[in-house]
């Protein structure tokens, strides 16, 4: 019982947390010196170190404005290299509502920053830049700032190019990140993997046991990401100890009856049909044998505009090696008389196409169904957690009954390296006492259960 209660706490626990994003870098002013004008042809930044992976899903400024017309405000992201905002252009921007900025008080401004597809590691340094049209006489909003408290980055000042704001005091924000969310080109290891395949075992004690005591940035051994390698680290391992890579897509055939363990995305300008997705009982592969496969109707709002996609994505934990990745997709026409608009279908990996089928454009009969299948080899695939992602995609309206269907999604290692054991990295004979009592430590309390991140 005592097993089956930790299990459902972490069930709940991990479910929680898995669904909205986190606190990483906070700045928030207890005792403001005043705030920054923000006005046309001067931008004030404020830098910062990430200290968690995943989606630049938010960030919130501490605003203040008077009352009257303040022009238009926005909010970029500013590229860093040596320490300072590079490049003429922002690597993301988005307009600040100027009513959501409070009237002669200070108060966060929470700024939607998950198109971006921002990317952020640990030890990543972006600069936040508040961008307005005000004249410098007013109406304008200010940005407040306080004493220098904020260890993790600077001030800078873009009058035409960015420059060093020498004064003491740092800017009030707060980023949030979503770990659930790995954008394209960002991959993150495991907490406790301190040697990098993928593998949580006693080889990263080891990493962890001869780089204890060091300090510094970007040590492989400082999982919690303080600059210093000691006793806390060491528990981050502990903890996830017996982590291992995916084999397996999971629930790759919807067996489960349900979309679980897959994340559901609508895109821009799309029109779903009430109840979609949902798992249905369906031939996809044209063996004969239907089986449970996600069913989905859509179209564009606006056929002018982009948009009328949905996606499926699941993180997988990686070895480093070569996969093949494969899916059955089909689609099926209800309709009395022939359409065009089939559905495209794409198969991602960390946001990036690795193989696809276009049926848009090509004429479906009454009544037909068009199977087609997905399938590519990706050779020297990185270790870490990686992001497989299906997309379906329609230019027309959902004005049809135009079905799509997707069914048998599978990831398979073709290289198999064995993980780094502590005899290949070659143990002090005090590491593997260090190691037993560890591990006598924290696994009597993990005795009943091997649970996966």
């Amino acid at each position: 019982m005592r097993c089956v209660i930790a299990a459902l706490i972490w069930l709940v626990s991990g479910a929680i947390s898995s669904a909205l994003p986190v606190v990483d870098q906070v700045n928030k002013i207890n005792q403001s010196v005043g705030g920054r004008i923000i006005y046309a042809g001067n931008s004030p930044g404020q830098s910062f170190t990430a200290n968690a992976a995943g989606l630049l899903s938010q960030v919130d400024v501490m605003l203040s404005r008077n009352a009257g017309d303040i022009g238009e405000l926005s909010l970029e992201i500013w590229p860093m290299v040596a320490g300072a905002p590079a490049g003429t252009n922002p690597a993301f921007s988005t307009p600040i509502n100027p009513d959501d900025v409070p009237i002669g008080s200070f108060g966060f401004v929470s700024v939607d920053t998950s198109a971006s597809m921002i990317g952020v590691n640990y030890g990543d340094q972006y600069t936040i830049a508040i961008n307005g049209t005000a004249d410098i006489s007013g109406p304008y909003a200010v940005w407040n700032r306080g004493n220098f408290d904020y260890q993790a980055g600077k001030r800078f000042d873009r009058s035409g190019s960015w420059s060093f704001d020498s004064t003491n005091f740092d800017y009030g924000f707060r980023t949030w990140v979503d770990a659930d969310v790995i954008p394209s080109g960002l991959v993150v290891l495991p907490g406790g993997d301190y040697n990098g395949d993928a593998w949580v075992n006693g080889a990263d004690f080891l990493v962890w046991q001869t780089s204890h005591g060091q300090s510094g940035t970007k040590l492989p051994a400082d999982g919690n990401h303080d600059g210093r390698v000691n006793q806390d680290d060491n528990a981050v391992w502990a903890s996830a100890f017996g982590l291992e890579p995916d084999n397996q897509v999971t629930n790759g055939g919807f067996d489960t009856g349900n979309l679980s363990d897959w994340n559901v995305v609508v895109g821009p300008n799309t029109n779903v049909s009430l109840g979609f997705p949902r798992i249905e009982s369906f031939d996809v592969n044209g063996d004969g044998h239907p089986s449970e496969a996600m069913r989905v109707r859509l179209g564009r709002l606006d056929t002018d505009l982009f948009g009328g996609s949905v996606s499926i994505q699941q993180n997988l934990l990686l070895k480093a090696g070569d996969y093949e990745f494969s899916a059955d997709v089909a689609s099926q026409s209800l309709e009395a008389f022939g359409n065009t608009g089939p559905g495209n279908y794409q198969l991602t990996l960390d946001g990036v196409v690795i193989d696809q089928v276009f049926l848009n454009g090509t004429s479906i009969a009454a009544m037909e169904v068009i199977r087609e299948s997905l399938s590519v080899r990706i050779d020297d695939v990185e270790a870490g957690y990686h992001t497989l992602g299906l997309t379906i995609a329609r230019g027309a309206t959902n004005s049809r009954e135009i079905y799509q269907f997707i069914d048998n999604i599978k990831m398979t290692p073709v290289s198999m390296p064995l993980p780094i054991t502590t005899s290949q990295a070659a143990p002090e004979p005090t590491s593997l006492i260090l190691l037993g009592i560890t591990m006598a430590a924290y696994l009597p309390s993990r005795s009943c259960r091997n649970l996966r991140r």
